[in-house]
């Protein structure tokens, strides 16, 4: 790993796309496949781990570009996690939400290794295993930061490798079977005939989106 890797305080994490790369920018120039995810931590204010460790990357923002320099509208790789009421507003939550993420390609189109991805003893990860939300991960990671005239000065987190602390499967938001409690009276599909041409659903294969995925 390179040399220069700094790691995150153990955390839960969530949209842990680690293991195999999604689209992001859909239908734009720019749209491009990458590797991401997001680590929770309480918030600066009350977690002082937190506060030294957003601290950190906010001095390396600082010492790039100078102590007065601000940040563009998506220069920070951090935020306040909210919580969304039945009323529509907005709540926070009292953690902070920090993104990390990892291009497949170079910008001079050179393929780049996926992540590393491991378990609590330096193994390998199964590629077939998903890491859910609420997982306890730490992050290993690079920093990179940047000006352009359209997005401003920020800094951008560079995915390096995740160690799974504590596993939680990945549901995909499917439904338990007898959600509805007992059978009811009514239709048997035991029973109705098979469709006359035997062809595929009309819905198509039923996989999740990357709308499910802020990346």
């Amino acid at each position: 790993m390179a040399q220069d890797a700094l790691i995150t305080p153990a955390g839960e994490v969530m949209y842990a796309n680690v293991l195999t790369p999604k689209l992001v920018n859909r239908d734009k120039p720019s749209e491009k496949l990458q590797y991401g995810i997001v680590l929770l931590q309480s918030a600066p204010e009350v977690d002082p781990s937190c506060k030294a460790f957003i601290g950190g990357l906010h001095k390396v923002f600082m010492d790039k570009f100078g102590g007065n320099a601000k940040y563009g509208p998506n220069g920070r790789p951090w935020k306040k996690e909210v919580t969304t009421l039945p009323d529509g507003t907005e709540q926070e939550t009292g953690l902070v939400r920090i993104t990390f993420t990892r291009d497949t390609m170079t910008r001079n189109g050179a393929e780049l290794p996926a992540p590393r991805v491991e378990d609590a003893k330096g193994q390998p990860w199964p590629k077939n295993v998903a890491i859910g939300n609420g997982s306890i991960c730490r992050i290993a990671f690079g920093t990179y930061c940047w000006d352009n005239p359209e997005g401003g000065k920020g800094i951008s987190l560079n995915l390096l490798a995740v160690r799974v602390l504590q596993h939680v499967p990945y549901t995909g938001g499917f439904i338990d079977a007898g959600v509805f409690g007992p059978a009811e009276e009514g239709v048997d599909a035991s029973l109705l005939a098979p469709a006359a041409d035997g062809g595929d659903s009309l819905f198509g294969s039923q996989e999740p989106t990357d709308d499910e995925v802020p990346f």
